[in-house]
């Protein structure tokens, strides 16, 4: 009897977790863009897959396709934008840009491309639509690699850290000074070298059908190194190391995948992603 209760506890779980996914709104998930200097690196490419992997363990999205869709939106949009490129030709020519200004890619509602797009923007939805129905999808997750690299992301808990290493490095070689060993060796000597390394990017989701983006957040995954250097006179070592390497960028990743992910299926679970 106990054995036949969990066969149908079992059985009412999966169903509902069936009926649960299938009430989602169905989506794809598109390869991040990249607007940073290195896209030869193919971070953008990696960060898509991560995040897609988390997501579809997560089991809270109705992915149309498990795998990244691998089209490059920024592309799209730029070769969409040829009508537009030539009706400027054409108001060049006639010193007349009334009508091209009056028109809809320059309203504030139209997005000028996913880079910048904000919350409420339109994205040319031709292009939006077309990729939602070629893969039956109802809205678009898109990322953009926004930068990488070197950069100030320390926050003031950090200085306010240091600054007390350093009243305690002061005091302490202070207290040395007046010893006989202490005047012997003098004062200690303290500095610290900070390298802080962070990814961030911009996420969007977009109605397929119309193009407007309904959420967006920017986050930054970041890492951070430190070397302390400390000196009592000649004596002089140091502690830690402060040098970029591959463990730091894959660090820093993983921190943007994580946070981008986390973010992504609270506003699913709030019922803030979908609107």
């Amino acid at each position: 009897m106990k054995k036949f209760v969990k066969s149908c506890a079992a059985a009412l779980l999966v169903s509902f977790m069936c009926t649960t996914a299938q009430a989602a709104p169905s989506c794809v998930f598109m390869k991040f863009t990249d607007d940073t200097r290195f896209t030869k690196a193919e971070s953008a490419a990696s960060l898509s897959d991560m995040v897609m992997e988390k997501l579809v363990a997560s089991g809270k999205f109705n992915f149309k396709e498990t795998k990244v869709i691998d089209q490059d939106m920024e592309q799209l949009l730029y070769e969409g934008r040829t009508a537009e490129f030539r009706n400027a030709e054409a108001a060049a020519r006639s010193d007349n840009f009334d009508t091209l200004f009056n028109g809809a890619g320059y309203s504030e509602a139209s997005a000028q491309d996913i880079a910048t797009a904000r919350l409420g923007q339109v994205v040319d939805p031709s292009i939006t639509s077309a990729i939602g129905k070629a893969h039956g999808a109802e809205y678009l997750i898109q990322g953009t690699m926004r930068g990488i690299g070197t950069g100030d992301w320390m926050d003031t808990q950090i200085q306010e850290a240091i600054n007390l290493v350093k009243n305690f490095s002061n005091s302490l070689g202070s207290a040395l000074s007046s010893t006989p060993v202490g005047g012997i060796v003098g004062s200690m000597d303290f500095s610290q070298n900070v390298t802080k390394f962070g990814v961030q990017a911009d996420m969007k989701v977009i109605k397929a059908s119309t193009g407007e983006v309904v959420w967006q957040k920017l986050v930054t995954g970041k890492k951070t190194k430190k070397q302390s250097n400390v000196g009592f006179g000649l004596l002089k070592f140091k502690v830690g190391s402060d040098k970029i390497d591959n463990e730091m960028y894959n660090e820093a990743m993983d921190d943007a995948v994580q946070q981008i992910a986390d973010s992504l299926t609270e506003a699913a679970d709030k019922g803030e992603l979908f609107r």
